[in-house]
């Protein structure tokens, strides 16, 4: 009884340490290389994203400006042709 005893537990030791072989619980160094690679790389497409943002909220400010001089200008000669009248 004391042979099977001990051989279950040895059994049970054994089984414990291939699974904790086979499940660690620190990243493997190339895993976690890959994870920094990962969040540079949102942070930088985060970055082009703001970049790409601003510019287009800049162009189309630009572009309502321009639109509401053109606008003014139409108002303007409008009035004037009225004016001469």
């Amino acid at each position: 009884m004391k042979k099977c005893f001990q051989a279950l537990l040895c059994a049970g030791l054994l089984t414990a340490m291939s699974w904790a072989q086979e499940f660690p619980k620190t990243p493997k160094q190339e895993t976690l290389a890959e994870a920094i690679r990962f969040e540079k790389y949102k942070i930088t497409s985060a970055e082009a994203q703001a970049r790409k943002d601003a510019a287009e909220a800049a162009g189309a400010k630009r572009t309502t400006q321009t639109r509401s001089s053109a606008a003014k200008k139409v108002r303007k000669q409008g009035q004037g042709d009225e004016v001469k009248r």
